[in-house]
């Protein structure tokens, strides 16, 4: 009799009092950032197909993507690339996506709208982060935002700083200094107006894509200490190039904490490149604690 209660007292005094010290894990959220998907033929299909196979290997596993333009590369079979697009997304299991408009959409801007169903300019709030999302306003390079938008982006910024902001667009701004942005092919017109902004107002990340550098070459991310600390990140590199891999970025949001651990993804080898994983410091810890993707205009 003294046997059980010794089994009964250590069931329900030690056992419970040693849980005590273990607390769960810390809940982290993925979101799932890339650019410049555009296959150039059909064959070349299998690039964004391996990349959304390689997804099941993705722990935790994502809950948004973010597309920071060039979905497709013509004109003419614009109709056809989006079915292809839109069908293979479905195969990733993610449930909320959200894209831009870079130069290649307005090659069709009416049948980017007819699929992505997004107003070009738009918000989502993801607990306490906010991504500001600005679609290209023409179709030719250097990439156009007009004032009404820089002005809509700039009282956002101004308005949120209790927020982590991520702005996302196709090319980056003239003085990031990323590899190819002092080219204004490859940058946004009169970026001066924003660069005025982030000097006064923290942005945690400014992400684009648009230039077609391999990671390798370095200089596709920089923090930025004369803009506030920014990192700006070039996320491109989807499509496989003559000198890329199908590679894309994860970024991992750790719920109570000030960190965000942003990974390169070879979806070719299915493994990350640590040698260029970045660790963002956050101007605040992440909260989301089970929360939804809010998308606003």
């Amino acid at each position: 009799m003294r046997k059980y209660h010794s089994i009964i007292f250590i069931l329900f005094f030690i056992l419970p009092a040693c849980c005590k010290q273990y607390k769960p894990a810390t809940s982290t959220y993925t979101v799932w950032v890339h650019s410049d998907i555009q296959p150039v033929y059909e064959a070349d299909r299998w690039h964004y197909k391996r990349a959304i196979e390689d997804l099941k290997n993705i722990q935790p596993y994502p809950i948004i993507a973010i597309i920071a333009g060039d979905i497709i590369q013509h004109r003419i079979t614009a109709d056809e690339d989006f079915q292809w697009f839109v069908e293979l997304r479905k195969q990733a299991n993610i449930q909320y996506w959200y894209e831009i408009a870079g130069n290649h959409e307005w090659k069709n801007i009416t049948v980017y709208q007819k699929y992505i169903g997004k107003p070009l300019q738009y918000t989502v709030s993801f607990g306490n982060v906010l991504f500001i999302c600005m679609s290209n306003e023409r179709g030719r390079p250097p990439t156009y935002l007009s004032d009404e938008t820089f002005n809509w982006w700039k009282n956002i910024v101004i308005n949120n700083q209790d927020k982590i902001i991520i702005t996302v667009t196709h090319a980056p701004l003239r003085n990031s200094k990323l590899l190819g942005s002092f080219s204004k092919k490859h940058s946004i017109i009169n970026s001066e107006r924003f660069e005025k902004v982030l000097k006064k107002y923290h942005v945690a990340v400014w992400v684009s894509g648009h230039i077609h550098m391999p990671v390798w070459l370095n200089q596709n991310s920089r923090f930025a200490p004369e803009f506030g600390n920014i990192l700006f990140i070039n996320v491109c590199g989807i499509r496989k190039d003559p000198t890329m891999n199908v590679e894309s970025r994860m970024f991992f949001f750790q719920e109570g904490s000030n960190k965000l651990l942003i990974r390169l993804r070879d979806h070719e080898s299915e493994s990350y490149k640590t040698a260029y994983d970045i660790n963002v410091t956050l101007p605040h810890p992440f909260t989301c604690n089970g929360c939804l993707p809010i998308m606003s205009e």
